[in-house]
């Protein structure tokens, strides 16, 4: 099992735990006897007397957590432990709250501190080795949930402890429970009240694999206050603008990351293709119109038709410049680094499309001159597409998608053998 973590490490707590032992009061005596003889459900009984007795009395709630410590210790299910470990916390805060309100607080008020420790120090360090240890982890079945079920007892006793909900965070990631990774997470920086870079952009991928893509942008935005000139920060930023839909803001984002380093290739490979994936989601309205003319050519108003083509017109124009935007970012892409396939294949795809257009221009018009010129027009843009696209295949031959695409194109230009060596690598 490949294991995802940052800091899952036990802790080294040294705790002692003393029961005081000087003149005391005669309700607590029954409670500390059961406690030293190991009955700790007769102690339960004698701690819930002595409350009822002497409600103001902060030594019996902490006695009774002291046995519910032990009880939980011993309780051979660990799930089973969270609503006892939730009872010694309930009792605890009373405890601490009592002995606050007296003068001249008991030996017990000084033991509260450790004795949480204790109880949760066993829990964080018991869930350890089933998240990080193959032996342990190959000696039972399910041993992240086993991690779980000791981390979620451990931040029942000590829910301020941002060390155990950073832990569980890790390993709700490890099993998949990216929901439970996020809450975990926030809680733990919640708590720290404030995170580094690296847990904004951890706490932003836990959001990216549910879908939450703006919870993931308040995360990263939330970091970037912090760490402005974090990159990997900036570039979760543009991904989850991306995902959000602002396109605009994300090709500025990445525009940012291009200004500081502007020989990483990849940036002008996403600005390339994010940019010529909106070329095509305008194609495709600008054929649902083209469409829609047709459809209208019979019966449709004047101005309904005029309106159409109006909007044409303005698709036709943010079409070709978003593309010679998008072309001059993949042809850049392509320079610094002439070794990545997708760059050469997105190339050949927007000239595949712009042949295509110049081609169906070429359909319909009826002026012959007009239609010659629309076909060497065409016919370039094609040429063009077919040398990225054999540089893309060059690159990842056993991409059969690569193949097909050079034997459609093949044949389109009249290059024969070459369609038929395309054809038989690409498994027709």
């Amino acid at each position: 099992m490949k294991k995802y973590f940052y800091s899952l490490f036990s802790v080294f707590a040294l705790s002692f735990i003393l029961i005081s032992c000087g003149p005391e009061n005669e309700l607590i005596t029954p409670i500390k006897q059961g406690i030293n003889s190991e009955n700790y459900e007769a102690a339960l009984i004698a701690a819930d007397s002595a409350i009822a007795a002497e409600p103001t009395n902060g030594q019996a709630n902490y006695y009774k957590a002291y046995a519910l410590s032990r009880i939980a210790s011993n309780e051979p299910v660990i799930a089973d432990r969270k609503p006892i470990l939730q009872e010694m916390y309930d009792n605890l805060v009373i405890a601490r709250e009592k002995f606050e309100a007296m003068e001249d607080p008991p030996f017990e008020s000084e033991q509260i501190v450790e004795l949480k420790i204790e109880s949760w120090s066993r829990e964080h360090n018991s869930a350890i080795g089933y998240a990080t240890d193959d032996s342990v982890m190959a000696s039972v079945e399910e041993p992240l949930k086993i991690a779980i079920a000791h981390l979620t007892n451990a931040v029942t006793i000590n829910p301020d402890s941002a060390l155990s909900h950073d832990v569980i965070a890790q390993i709700y990631h490890m099993d998949g429970d990216y929901a439970n990774a996020s809450a975990s997470l926030e809680r733990a920086i919640e708590i720290r009240e404030t995170g580094s870079a690296a847990d904004y952009d951890r706490l932003a991928s836990y959001y990216f694999m549910i879908e939450d893509f703006p919870s993931a942008l308040t995360a990263v935005n939330t970091g970037l206050d912090m760490y402005p000139d974090s990159v990997f920060l900036v570039q979760k930023k543009a991904d989850a603008l991306f995902q959000t839909g602002d396109t605009d803001g994300a090709l500025d984002v990445v525009g940012e990351l291009i200004s500081r380093d502007p020989m990483n290739p990849q940036y002008h490979l996403v600005v390339g293709t994010q940019i010529y994936q909106r070329v095509q989601v305008l194609s495709d309205e600008y054929q649902d119109n083209n469409d829609l003319l047709y459809d209208l050519r019979d019966g449709g108003s004047e101005e309904e038709i005029a309106a159409i083509e109006a909007r044409n017109v303005e698709i036709q124009e943010e079409s070709d410049g978003l593309t010679a935007r998008a072309e001059e970012s993949l042809l850049r892409a392509a320079e610094i680094d002439d070794s990545n396939p997708v760059a050469f294949n997105t190339l050949g795809i927007l000239y595949q499309n712009k042949a295509a257009a110049l081609f169906e221009q070429r359909n319909m018009t009826t002026d012959n001159d007009e239609a010659a010129r629309f076909d060497e027009l065409a016919r370039a843009e094609a040429e063009k597409a077919m040398l990225n696209y054999e540089k893309a295949a060059e690159l990842d031959p056993e991409d059969t998608g690569l193949w097909e695409t050079l034997f459609r194109i093949y044949t389109l230009l009249d290059y024969r053998e070459k369609a038929e060596a395309a054809m038989e690598k690409a498994g027709m």
